[in-house]
């Protein structure tokens, strides 16, 4: 019997097929294009000891159109990294309130009606939220495996990716506190 639809687990393992197939190809893509600025690399050298000026231009601005390409393809790598962990944390926190939920309902005889009806309410919208989250990650994943996969990466793909992610991202699993000690230390 041939199903029309596919269940959310079937899409889910598809999902992930496609990401580990399009982070694997971003790494070659990236892996080639290192290998391309060290070749370029040594042709400007050449060029500068043959003292030919136009030629040490060119492959100087080769050299720097690499560089951006790279930190682009490593950027957007990072943000499907990011991305994923973010999904955990969002599965995670699922099930967190799911069994918050269970053990809620399983004490009901202590709280009040009213006070079980809030409860759920707030659990409901809680879930709510996260199933958003999840689906805006799932999203941007897509995003960025189909154009990986499909040859369609470009400065706008990465942006796009970008802005999606950070339109998910929950201000509140940020720690404030201590993001730019964090940030420092990276930095350093």
């Amino acid at each position: 019997m041939v199903r029309l639809w596919k269940s959310k687990e079937d899409r889910e393992i598809e999902r992930k097929m496609r990401m580990r197939k399009a982070k694997m190809a971003l790494k070659q893509y990236i892996n080639n294009l290192e290998n391309l600025k060290r070749k370029i690399f040594l042709q400007g050298k050449e060029a500068a000891k043959l003292g030919d000026e136009a030629l040490l231009k060119r492959s100087a601005m080769k050299y720097l159109a690499l560089e951006e390409r790279i930190k682009q393809a490593k950027r957007l790598l990072l943000l499907m990294e990011e991305a994923e962990v973010q999904r955990e944390l969002v599965k995670v926190s699922a099930n967190f309130i799911q069994f918050s939920q269970d053990i809620v309902e399983s004490i009901a005889e202590g709280p009040g009606a009213q006070d079980i009806a809030r409860m759920q309410v707030e659990f409901e919208k809680a879930m709510g939220r996260v199933e958003e989250l999840d689906d805006a990650l799932a999203s941007m994943l897509d995003l960025t495996s189909e154009s990986i996969l499909t040859g369609d990466f470009s400065a706008e793909t990465v942006e796009e990716a970008a802005s999606l992610f950070e339109e998910s991202a929950s201000s509140d699993l940020e720690p404030k506190s201590r993001l730019k000690q964090i940030e420092d230390a990276m930095r350093g």
